[in-house]
């Protein structure tokens, strides 16, 4: 009976070692620990670089909206210029039209009032010498 114990107990060992050689062995804590390290700083890089790649996304759309509003604003100066510009160059216009029509109109009146001013002498140099010849006469 020894002998078969002894078979018994070969076989109980073998085949326990057989189990325990294709079971998986349990990792200690301390290697645990180093696993959740090494994916919490996995995690950490993707996060960051993610992090990264967002803000330089934001950086990159908030440049391009204030080069629109740059140009915009610089559009709208031009526009306002140019406004102010026409409008300068047309009431220089109007008021060079109408300085110039004061200026024919005041030249119309002044040789109006010259003529005028001839025809009262003319006159009076009539009526003086008429008086005369009245006289004479």
């Amino acid at each position: 009976m020894n002998a078969i114990q002894t078979a018994m107990a070969l076989v109980f060992v073998a085949a326990t070692t057989s189990a325990m050689a294709t079971a998986p062995v349990e990792a200690t804590p301390a290697a645990k620990v180093a696993v959740v390290k090494a994916h919490v700083k996995a995690d950490t890089v993707q996060t960051t670089t993610v992090a990264k790649e967002h803000a330089k996304a934001t950086t990159t759309a908030v440049a391009n909206k204030v080069a629109e509003v740059k140009d915009a604003t610089a559009q709208k100066i031009v526009a306002a210029k140019d406004a102010t510009i026409t409008q300068t160059t047309e009431a220089k216009d109007t008021v060079a039209a109408e300085t110039e029509e004061v200026k024919q109109a005041v030249t119309e009146q002044v040789v109006q009032a010259e003529e005028k001013v001839e025809a009262v002498k003319t006159e009076e140099k009539k009526s003086f010498f008429s008086w005369f010849k009245k006289k004479a006469a």
